[in-house]
């Protein structure tokens, strides 16, 4: 017995001592994909990642505050890989970073199908598409910005480039959410097709 505490505390600390939270999350995300939103508890959690049931509550207050944890977490990440993508595309001025940023959202949800299925099941997830859109959706404020930014400077006028944002946009979100799906079977490697499917 006392083994098994000294066991059950070592396993806490390390976790605490390392990063519990997003632990918690990603399991969460997991089960979000297998089992739904309903059945996600706190509880849960705790025994998938090997710690007390009251090892969660020093992060989160409940599962509501927990799942808003979660939203920070895969929208911070999404815009981090656009960002990135655009900071390191040869050059930034031109069309070709948002290529760029088209290939990394797609590998990016290719790399994480849960976090596609949980970022678009959001209630409160707003996408602004009018040309001074509001939404906090950071990632896609980030993308459309840029955008603007670099087309305006190519001559085209507003109206062009809000439409070329939306059919930008929808391409990249849909050919993500293909390969999001477990149900859909290829015989090719997405990574081998995406530029000339792209660029057709």
């Amino acid at each position: 017995m006392e083994k098994t505490m000294v066991e059950k505390t070592t396993t806490e600390k390390k976790y605490h001592h390392g990063d519990l939270s997003t632990e918690l999350i990603e399991k969460g995300l997991q089960m979000i994909q297998q089992d739904g939103f309903d059945k996600l508890s706190l509880r849960k959690l705790a025994k998938a990642c090997g710690v007390s049931e009251a090892a969660p509550y020093s992060h989160f207050k409940n599962k509501e505050d927990l799942m808003r944890a979660m939203q920070e977490y895969t929208t911070e990440k999404l815009y981090d890989a656009l960002r990135t993508a655009y900071e390191k595309s040869p050059d930034p001025t031109n069309g070709h970073a948002i290529f760029d940023m088209g290939i990394a959202y797609i590998s990016f949800f290719m790399e994480h199908p849960t976090y596609f299925t949980f970022i678009f099941n959001q209630p409160h997830l707003e996408v602004d598409l009018s040309m001074k859109g509001q939404d906090e959706f950071k990632a896609f404020r980030f993308f459309r910005e840029k955008c603007y930014e670099i087309y305006r400077k190519e001559g085209y006028d507003d109206e062009r480039i809000k439409y070329g944002v939306i059919s930008m946009w929808a391409k990249v979100h849909g050919i993500a959410a293909i390969t999001s799906l477990p149900c859909v079977k290829t015989d090719f490697d997405w990574k081998d097709v995406l530029e000339r499917v792209l660029m057709e």
